[in-house]
């Protein structure tokens, strides 16, 4: 047990590392490539690139998680994030940050499924909710800390290629300490045995959830920066502190959510997650940045709830020796909603608004909603209920 932790504190404290330098300067990605004068359809076509790049690369990435030891593999997904970021920072036209978008798609999936991989194997089930309230709350801490320190960064006039190469030089040193990371256990490829675990009605109802709950990252991606910065008149400083705190209370949030699931039945989490959500996400469209900012701090506790489901979920439903496949389905499904998101909302983000994007996502949370509330046999339970 006490080995364990270790491994699960040391894997949580360098994933979430990952994902405070990524996230920290993704979440600036629009706003930057509009000021090297891209357009909105550019722009979405860029993180549409990224996300097909991720979508065709999710399932081979989780097969071979099964089949090869998955900290090597999170250490190639490392270097091509880092030649991603250094490629960004020295080439401005159009289709050079395609290409290393390409490249970063490739990457970036590569190490998060191969994170997670490690994750679920090395978790037992029986301390399955303590194990995520760790892994969790530590990613929402750091991703939060990593966008307000880009945010006080770029309010320094520090030029924005300087900080994409400091990610990438940050990321070569992670690849080089990735290789401290837990072991995994390997199996043979058995396409059947995935096929059996996927094609159940709680996993295809779980996998529609996942579905229309991600496509609101799509108009995130596209429109959150932009949104910030043209709607509501935010500095680059304030739209890291905007971005980062409420990102950083999900920390919270996560071990809250992590901690009532032990005591509250599983759809109750999925409900309250959803309604949060999508609520928070429509009225966080306020005009007043103070106003705006709490709706997002609602919007945000219930992508915890959520985050907390889906890990859950996947701990419980699926057999660990074929647990990097499995994941990677529902990365798959996650990447085809924000791929879509995506493509529909850059572009009509710039035409009607930054603000629509999150009201029609918000409406379609809704919709996983009413879906939960007709089809609620279908959602996992606790073995105890």
């Amino acid at each position: 047990m006490a080995s364990t932790t270790k491994k699960i504190w040391g894997l949580s404290t360098f994933n979430a590392t990952i994902k405070g330098i990524t996230t920290g300067i993704f979440f600036f990605w629009a706003i930057y490539f509009a000021s090297i004068g891209f357009s909105g359809l550019q722009i979405g076509a860029i993180f549409a690139a990224q996300e097909i790049t991720s979508l065709i690369s999710i399932l081979p990435s989780g097969f071979i998680n099964d089949r090869f030891k998955s900290k090597d593999l999170a250490t190639i997904g490392l270097i091509m994030l880092a030649a991603q970021f250094i490629g960004i920072s020295y080439f401005h036209t159009f289709p050079m940050v395609m290409m290393f978008a390409i490249i970063g798609g490739i990457g970036h999936r590569l190490y998060a499924i191969s994170a997670d991989s490690i994750f679920y194997k090395t978790i037992e089930k029986s301390q399955a909710t303590k194990r995520i309230a760790v892994y969790q709350s530590l990613n929402y801490l750091f991703i939060g800390l990593g966008i307000i320190l880009s945010g006080q960064v770029l309010q320094l006039n520090v030029p924005f290629e300087n900080l994409i190469k400091w990610g990438g030089g940050l990321y070569l040193v992670m690849a080089g300490i990735s290789q401290a990371l837990p072991r995994t256990i390997t199996t043979h490829f058995d396409l059947l045995k995935y096929k059996s675990d996927i094609f159940r009605p709680k996993v295809l109802f779980f996998l529609a959830i996942v579905f229309l709950f991600s496509i609101h990252f799509g108009a995130e991606g596209t429109s959150y920066g932009l949104f910030l910065k043209n709607t509501l008149g935010l500095e680059n400083q304030w739209v890291g502190l905007y971005m980062g705190t409420a990102i950083f209370l999900m920390g919270f949030w996560a071990i809250l959510f992590s901690r009532m699931l032990e005591k509250i039945q599983v759809k109750t989490l999925l409900f309250t997650g959803l309604i949060f959500s999508s609520i928070g996400h429509i009225l966080m469209t306020h005009p007043d940045p103070v106003y705006s900012w709490l709706f997002r701090v609602f919007h945000e506790a219930g992508d915890a709830a959520m985050f907390v489901f889906f890990a859950y979920g996947i701990s419980s439903m699926f057999d660990k020796n074929r647990i990097g496949g499995n994941t990677s389905i529902f990365t798959f499904i996650t990447i085809i909603g924000g791929t879509i998101g995506s493509a529909l909302f850059g572009p009509l983000g710039e035409k009607f608004g930054y603000n629509l994007p999150f009201i029609a996502t918000g409406g379609v949370i809704f919709v996983a909603f009413i879906l939960a509330l007709f089809m609620n046999r279908y959602i996992l339970h606790h073995p105890k209920d």
